[in-house]
C-alpha cells in the first residue's frame, strides 16, 4: 500500500470512529468542555483574546491558543455551539494519528506506521479526548509535530535548520496552548534519546539560540498582553498555580497530589487494549539479538518512558497527562506485532501475544453476549436487578436506553460477537496476522457500545436534557437582556450564550424584585427557597427533566 492509499485509509478510520463519538450521548459539563465554551464566547463577542474569563470574572487557566482557533472556527460557522469548540480537539487528534504514521514509516516501515496510527484510532481514550473541548489533544499535537521535525533533522542533513526551526515554532504554540510542559517534555526526550546515542554533540551543529528566540517570541507574544490585562491575579493563577503549586505540589494544590506510580495504572486501563501489549513489547526487544531492530525502537521507547516519568515526578497528576505517551506506545505495540510476524508462529512469543488477545477478545465477546441477553431476554434486566438491588437503578437507566436506541445497539453488539468469536478462532490457530485486525475490530465496536450504552452520560442523558431545556428557555426569553443565573452548571450559560458572574440569593431576589421583565435560570430547590422569602409571585416559565446524575431539575423564572 503505498502511502496516499495508508494516509487515506487512516483519516477514513479516524473520522468514522470520531462520527460515533460525536453522535453518542454527551455532556459538555464532563471535563471542563463548557468552561472552554464560555473562554470562547468571551473571546468572540467580548474581544477578551488575550485572556479570556470565565462569567466576566474568572481569568482562564489555560492559555488561550486553543479559544483562537475555537473561536476562528466558530465566527466561520457562525455562532459559537457545542461542535465548533470540539472541532479544534478533533483535527488535532487527526494531526496526531497521521504524524505518528509519519514517524513509524520514519524509524521502523510504513506498515508499523500504519498499524500504530489504527491502535491509536481505536482506542477510547484517545478518541474521547480527540472529541473534548480541552487542550489535551491540542498539546499532544503540537509535541507530537515537534518529534517529528527533530527527528527528519536528526535524520536527514538536508533542511536541518529549517526542521529545528519548525520543531521550535511548535513548541512556542505548544506554550499558549497549556504553558511549558511542552518544550519540557520535547527537551526530555531529545537530549536523553542523544545520552543513549552518545551524540549530544549533535546539538552544537544546530540553531538551538534562533530556535529559543523564536519560541520566546511566540510566547511572550501572549504572556506580556495577559499580564498587563490581568496583573497579579493573572500570574497567580495561570503560572503559580496552574503551573508551579500543580507540578509541585504546594500552596492551593497541596491536597491535590498523586502517588509516584499513580499514572501507571491509568496508563494500562485507559489504552486498552494496546497497554497489555507493551510489556511484552519490552520484553521481547531485551531478548532480541538484532542490534538493528533495538535502534529502531530507542527513540519511541525514550519517547514513551520520558512522558511518562516527568509526568510521574509532577505532584499534580491526572489520567488525561498521559496522552502524549500514546503515539509511542502504539508504535511499540505495533513493532512487536511486525516484529513478531517475522517468527515461528509456534514460538514462545507468539503464544504470548495469541492469549493476551484472545484474552481481550474473550472479554468483548462475553461483554457483547450479556448485553444482547440482557436487552433480548425477557425479565434479564429484573433478574439482574434482583440480584443486585444497588445498581437497580443503572440498570433501569441501562435498559431504557437500549430500548430507545436498540437498532444502534443491535448496530454494534452482533458485529462484537462475531468478530470476538472469529478472533478467538485465529488465536487458537495461530493467524496472528488476522488477530491484530481482528482486535482493532473489537476495540472499535467496544468503544462504539460504551460511548453509546454503558457511560454514565449516556445513561442518565443529563447532557441532552439540558440542552433541550435551554433550546426552550432561549425560545422564551428572545432577545432580552435581562437574563441572569443561580446556582447553575456552566452548561446552562454556554448554552443560553450568557458569560456573566452567576447572581447571590440576595441579588437574584433583588434581580427579580425590581428588573423590567426579568428572567432567572435556577435549580427547582433555588426557586422554592426564592418563593419562601419573596413578597412577590415568581412565575415558572420552563422546567427541565429531572437529571439523575446532578440529582436536580432547571427552571426558568420570571414574573
Amino acid at each position: 500500500m503505498n502511502r496516499r492509499a495508508t494516509l487515506t485509509l487512516l483519516c477514513v478510520c479516524y473520522a468514522l470512529v470520531v462520527a460515533v463519538r460525536l453522535c453518542a450521548p454527551s455532556d459538555i459539563d464532563n471535563r471542563d468542555q463548557a468552561k472552554q465554551g464560555l473562554y470562547v464566547i468571551d473571546v468572540v463577542h467580548n474581544g477578551k483574546i488575550f485572556l479570556p474569563t470565565m462569567h466576566g470574572v474568572e481569568p482562564a487557566t489555560k492559555p488561550p491558543l486553543y479559544n483562537w482557533i475555537a473561536a476562528g472556527v466558530s465566527l466561520v460557522w457562525g455562532d459559537v455551539t457545542v461542535t465548533t469548540i470540539r472541532l479544534p480537539a478533533v483535527l488535532c487528534g487527526l494531526v496526531v494519528v497521521l504524524m505518528t504514521f509519519l514517524i513509524g514509516e520514519m524509524l521502523l516501515s510504513r506498515l508499523v506506521g500504519l498499524f500504530a496510527g489504527l491502535a491509536l484510532v481505536c482506542n477510547y481514550h484517545f478518541v474521547t479526548l480527540a472529541c473534548t473541548a480541552r487542550t489535551d489533544m491540542m498539546l499532544c499535537m503540537f509535541i507530537t509535530v515537534a518529534l517529528l521535525f527533530f527527528l527528519r533533522a536528526y535524520h536527514e542533513q538536508e533542511e536541518r535548520n529549517q526542521h529545528v526551526l519548525l520543531a521550535f515554532v511548535c513548541l512556542g504554540f505548544g506554550t499558549i496552548t497549556k504553558g511549558p510542559v511542552a518544550p519540557a517534555l520535547v527537551a526530555t526526550v531529545v537530549v536523553v534519546f542523544l545520552l543513549f546515542r552518545k551524540d549530544l554533540k549533535w546539538l552544537k551543529t544546530v540553531p538551538l539560540g534562533r530556535g529559543a528566540a523564536i519560541w520566546l517570541s511566540i510566547t511572550l507574544a501572549w504572556f506580556i498582553p495577559a499580564l498587563i490585562e490581568g496583573g497579579r491575579e493573572f500570574f497567580d493563577v495561570v503560572v503559580m498555580d496552574e503551573m508551579v503549586n500543580r507540578f509541585l505540589g504546594i500552596g492551593t494544590r497541596a491536597r491535590k497530589t498523586r502517588p509516584f506510580y499513580y499514572l501507571v495504572g491509568h496508563f494500562f486501563g485507559k489504552f486498552m487494549p494496546w497497554s497489555l501489549f507493551v510489556p511484552t513489547a519490552l520484553l521481547w526487544r531485551r531478548k532480541t539479538d538484532d542490534a538493528s531492530e533495538k535502534a529502531k525502537l530507542l527513540f519511541p521507547l525514550v519517547w514513551f518512558f520520558g512522558v511518562l516519568v516527568f509526568f510521574s515526578i509532577s505532584k499534580g497528576k491526572r489520567s488525561d497527562y498521559i496522552l502524549p505517551m500514546y503515539p509511542a506506545a502504539s508504535l511499540i505495540v505495533a513493532w512487536l506485532w511486525l516484529s513478531l510476524s517475522e517468527q515461528p508462529p509456534d514460538g514462545r512469543w507468539w503464544k504470548q501475544l495469541r492469549a493476551i488477545s484472545g484474552g481481550y477478545l474473550a472479554g468483548t465477546m462475553a461483554l457483547a453476549v450479556m448485553l444482547l441477553a440482557f436487552a433480548i431476554v425477557p425479565g434479564a434486566g429484573s433478574a439482574v436487578a434482583r440480584l443486585n438491588p444497588g445498581e437497580a437503578d443503572k440498570t433501569a437507566l441501562l435498559l431504557d436506553a437500549l430500548g430507545s436506541r436498540m437498532w444502534v445497539f443491535l448496530l454494534f453488539s452482533i458485529p462484537l460477537a462475531a468478530v470476538s468469536g472469529a478472533g478467538l478462532l485465529f488465536a487458537l490457530r495461530g493467524r496472528t496476522k488476522n488477530l491484530f485486525v481482528v482486535t482493532l475490530a473489537a476495540s472499535a465496536l467496544t468503544m462504539a457500545l460504551y460511548f453509546n450504552f454503558l457511560s454514565s452520560r449516556a445513561l442518565n442523558g443529563s447532557g441532552e436534557q439540558k440542552r433541550i431545556f435551554c433550546e426552550k428557555a432561549a425560545e422564551i426569553v428572545g432577545s432580552s437582556e435581562n437574563l441572569q443565573f443561580l446556582r447553575v452548571k456552566n452548561s446552562i450559560h454556554f448554552y443560553m450564550k450568557k458569560n456573566t458572574r452567576p447572581l447571590t440569593h440576595e441579588e437574584a431576589l433583588e434581580f427579580l424584585g425590581k428588573a423590567d421583565s426579568p428572567f432567572l435560570i435556577t435549580t427547582e430547590k433555588e426557586y422554592h427557597g426564592l418563593q419562601d422569602v419573596a413578597e412577590f409571585d415568581i412565575v415558572v416559565l420552563e422546567k427541565s427533566e429531572y437529571l439523575l446524575r446532578e440529582e436536580r431539575s432547571y427552571v426558568l423564572l420570571g414574573k
